[in-house]
């Protein structure tokens, strides 16, 4: 009896316990014992918590093996081995075949099935192409092992999933929620160029963007491959708010990849640059300068130069002046040919509140930071004085949002920016209350900060050109503006909850 049935091969799958389970680390394999249920398609279920970077490397490179082995001796020996693609269940009704299949199966899921916690687990099926039977004794004897060509994994839809996994890890490469940074500032210049200066070109406008998005998106990059390994010791970062994109520590893109298309994504912004140097003025080539010296010295590889660990506050100061104030008289600069008092004023409260953005993101961090040797100002000072410095700078932005319109040509309607005010009175309620917590207790305070940020420099934008344009276009620019704002902040609280399942799993399980 060398070939098994179908049937003979699902019976095996019931009675055993465990698998091996591996899975791609840019080709490099990752294994996990986990205990698995079958159904009779082959389809194997798994289950880990929320937010697992096991489950965040599923939902971006499908392929997996499975190994089952059983037999107390050598010539006892039997094993079942599953090759296909990883699938996150999604459905209600397929979470609840899910949970069926496994709670008798898996100590962990029948746990949670008794604690009405299964909204906490995350549920994997695995779709076979291929599984093959081996009974040691038959092999040994010349016999081959069964092999069930499934097939269920199509080719041509396993081709599309690859290329929709390796953009979507592409993008948490480039950090989208932080490239906020860069838009305020530029729609911020431009807006004060149309509105102060009567001048704005969409061509220079939309070139001023790129290159400020590809700046800090290989920046992003650039400081992930050299953190690599420092921030492999960081348990407790939260995405999206620290410890990087992490994609090379989950094994998602490869150092060196990352890296290359840092350096890329850097060169063409600073060609771009050297481009709108060439038409708006020489002055503009040291902004770029400056920009690109913060960008690759910011952080550095452990015993190497950077300017986290350079001087206390040098690192904040180049964030505030390079994504506040250079930025935004930049862009200023490109559309009208001069820099302008107003432009550089206009920069303060921008500069404030990005850099409160990059210091509140430092709190979690500071232990792992500590260890580490990345000496940032949170690390240097510790949390408590760090806080206070978070709220001087939200009180500088403050300030400077209501003296502006007082000294400056900016229009009175550059008050309706402190709409963005309640923002503000939540991040400093959560940071109060929770700047010496966990990363997860203190994500509304990240969350707040970088949203009165955004919405501080949307308000700002939209104000600065309202006496220019009329009633009904302002009214559209408020009402895209709140959208904007409410996907972020949707986005964010996706994040959150996933990470606050995450935690209060491991606390009750």
């Amino acid at each position: 009896m060398a070939q098994r049935s179908a049937e003979d091969i699902l019976n095996y799958l019931d009675k055993a316990e465990v698998a091996s389970v591996g899975t791609s680390n840019m080709g490099k394999p990752r294994q996990r014992m986990m205990h698995f249920a079958s159904d009779e398609r082959f389809h194997i279920y798994l289950s880990s918590m929320k937010g697992d970077p096991k489950v965040i490397q599923w939902s971006n490179i499908s392929e997996t093996a499975m190994l089952i082995h059983q037999g107390s001796t050598f010539m006892e020996m039997e094993e079942c081995e599953i090759i296909g693609r990883a699938e996150i269940v999604r459905s209600n009704e397929e979470r609840e075949r899910a949970v069926h299949l496994l709670q008798h199966r898996s100590p962990i899921v029948g746990s949670f099935v008794e604690q009405d916690a299964v909204d906490r687990l995350e549920f994997i099926k695995i779709v076979p192409s291929v599984v093959k039977y081996r009974f040691v004794p038959e092999i040994l004897q010349g016999e081959k092992p069964t092999v069930l060509d499934v097939g269920q994994a199509s080719e041509a839809g396993s081709d599309m999933q690859d290329l929709i996994s390796r953009a979507s890890v592409w993008k948490e490469a480039l950090r989208p929620l932080s490239l906020t940074a860069s838009l305020v500032p530029v729609l911020v210049g431009a807006a004060a160029a149309f509105g102060l200066a009567g001048l704005f070109s969409w061509t220079l406008f939309l070139l001023t963007l790129f290159a400020a998005l590809a700046v800090q998106a290989g920046t992003n990059m650039i400081n992930d491959y050299l953190d690599a390994e420092r921030d492999a010791e960081n348990t407790g970062s939260l995405r999206p708010f620290t410890g990087g994109s992490r994609m090379i520590q989950l094994g998602l893109i490869q150092k060196q990849d990352m890296g290359f298309f840092g350096v890329l994504l850097t060169a063409a912004a600073a060609v771009v640059g050297i481009g709108l140097a060439a038409v708006s003025g020489p002055l503009l080539l040291l902004l770029i300068a400056y920009g690109l010296t913060a960008g690759f010295f910011y952080t550095g590889r452990e015993g190497r130069f950077s300017f986290i660990n350079a001087s206390p506050g040098l690192a904040e100061f180049f964030i505030a002046t390079t994504y506040g104030a250079a930025m935004t008289a930049g862009t200023f600069y490109i559309q009208t040919g001069y820099f302008s008092a107003e432009i550089w004023l206009l920069s303060i409260p921008i500069a404030a509140l990005v850099t409160n953005v990059l210091l509140i993101n430092q709190f979690p961090d500071a232990e792992s930071d500590s260890r580490t040797d990345k000496r940032t100002l949170v690390v240097r000072i510790g949390r408590r004085q760090a806080k206070n410095v978070v709220f001087g700078l939200f009180g500088l932005a403050v300030v400077s949002v209501l003296l502006l319109p007082l000294v400056t040509a900016v229009p009175f309607s550059f008050y309706l920016v402190l709409l963005a005010v309640p923002f503000l009175f939540q991040a400093v309620r959560y940071i109060r209350a929770h700047y010496d917590s966990s990363a997860t207790d203190l994500v509304p305070g990240n969350a707040h900060t970088a949203i009165f940020h955004l919405m501080t420099g949307l308000l700002a934008a939209i104000t600065l050109i309202m006496p220019n344009i009329g009633t009904l276009i302002s009214l559209a620019l408020f009402a895209a503006a709140a959208g904007f704002v409410f996907w972020v902040w949707r986005y964010i609280e996706r994040q959150r909850k996933v990470m606050a399942d995450f935690k209060k799993a491991f606390s009750t399980a």
